[in-house]
């Protein structure tokens, strides 16, 4: 899923406590309007009531009026000292009292509608109960209908804001799926840009700014680096074909012959660095072209290991080389030089890093079920074991690979790559090993 996924998460989450908060505060505040307008309501209808059958009470001859179910009754006359004579109560009312004053009070879970006449005729004074019981489930019920109504509002409000937050979203999915895809081979692609004038039109914009500075910056190292690897080749050259010319006298003294040897050895080193400087530029502007030829990489193999014996005897460091006798010719397909450099590459790296008194082996067969010629090198390492993951990274140097540029197995992998091969690395139990696999 798009990486953006938390950001709607955290849209949402932040737009649900808000709505929340706000929806809650305001069905609250309309709970405690409508509440005191049924509470007045009611008490509109108790008095009235009240006052209804107060209008049908009569003190002298004594006329009560039935009250409805529900309904209880304290009836009392006024006598001429202020004092009050009960003319009549209803069951249940004893524990009921007489309120201060006239109006509807709450008491023991009931209502009470008190009135009292103002004619001197019929001075009498009228409690009317009710239980309290139906208002309470009306406000109860009510309260519950605006909690639910907040909760369901909200849940909608939820996924509404969700599903915006994705379509708002969409121009940075676009922007991120764009960026996924430019790596060094793909600087000179771009962001699109949203067709809205707003932040993400600002990100897009400022990060094609970004590529652009990127892309000059990386064309002018790969330039320089092309351009002083090309220059490099005419004085080495020359250089190494003076060495071989002077080497080729007569009467050389041995001394300044073995000097002019070494010399020579460098030479050969340095034109081989410059080499893979050039093929590492190919490789950075995504020009690398293979001359693919069939050849005999057993001969190959045997050339690059005569080539670095003098290394590995001068660190003594054995060297083995087993060719699979049940395979049938080792003719591959693909460009010799650069297969070349990647088995120096690999073969000296076996030599630098391997104990003392150690041995280099390499072994080769056909695998005719996969079609690929295997390639195995094996060497032993001080560490009982590395972390390969990195080693195929440019310019990663681990704690066991601290000589060099970095750039070695790098450089290995993308030439194997080239060929349509693989390149594994192996490390267990003080061993390291190297796979490749080349079609044949």
């Amino acid at each position: 899923m798009f990486g953006h996924t938390g950001i709607r998460l955290r849209i949402t989450l932040a737009f649900g406590a808000v709505f929340t908060l706000l929806s809650l505060g305001l069905n609250l505040y309309c709970y405690h309007k409508i509440k005191v307008l049924i509470i007045q309501d009611n008490d509109r209808y108790l008095l009235t009531r009240a006052r209804s059958l107060l209008d049908k009470t009569e003190v002298n001859p004594v006329i009560i009026p039935l009250p409805d179910k529900g309904e209880a009754l304290k009836v009392y006359s006024r006598v001429s000292s202020g004092q009050r004579s009960l003319l009549f109560r209803s069951p249940g009312m004893d524990s009921v009292l007489l309120p201060a004053r006239q109006g509807v009070t709450d008491t023991l879970d009931v209502r009470v509608a008190y009135v009292a006449s103002s004619s001197d005729d019929s001075p009498a004074e009228l409690m009317l109960a009710v239980s309290n019981a139906s208002l309470e489930s009306t406000l109860r019920y009510l309260f519950l209908l605006l909690i639910l109504s907040t909760l369901i509002s909200v849940a909608i409000a939820a996924l509404v804001s969700y599903w915006l937050a994705q379509f708002f979203l969409l121009p940075l999915q676009r922007i991120t799926d764009t960026a996924k895809n430019i790596n060094m081979h793909q600087l000179r692609e771009r962001v699109p840009l949203p067709e809205s004038r707003d932040e993400l039109r600002d990100l897009a914009s400022t990060l094609n700014d970004m590529l652009e500075r990127i892309d000059k910056a990386l064309q002018q190292q790969q330039n320089f680096f092309a351009s002083a690897s090309h220059e490099l080749k005419t004085p080495l050259a020359v250089l190494r074909a003076e060495l071989e010319l002077n080497l080729k006298k007569q009467g050389l003294d041995s001394h300044l012959k073995q000097f002019l040897s070494s010399q020579l050895e460098e030479i050969n080193r340095l034109q081989d660095v410059v080499q893979e400087f050039l093929v590492i530029s190919q490789i950075r502007e995504n020009t690398l072209r293979i001359h693919t030829e069939n050849f005999d990489l057993s001969l190959l193999v045997i050339k690059v290991f005569n080539q670095l014996k003098p290394l590995a005897a001068l660190r003594g460091i054995g060297t083995g080389l087993d060719f699979d006798l049940e395979t049938d010719g080792f003719l591959v397909g693909g460009d010799q030089d650069k297969l070349k450099m990647v088995l120096l590459n690999l073969l000296e790296n076996a030599i630098k890093y391997s104990p003392s008194n150690t041995s280099v082996y390499c072994h080769i067969r056909s695998d005719p079920a996969t079609q690929h010629m295997q390639i195995l090198f094996s060497n032993r390492i001080e560490q009982a074991l590395i972390d390969t993951t990195q080693l195929t990274k440019a310019f990663h140097r681990g704690e066991v690979w601290q000589q060099g540029s970095g750039i070695g197995l790098w450089l290995c992998r993308e030439i194997v790559q080239a060929h349509h091969g693989q390149l594994t690395f192996e490390s267990s139990n003080h061993t390291f090993n190297v796979h490749i696999a080349l079609p044949l």
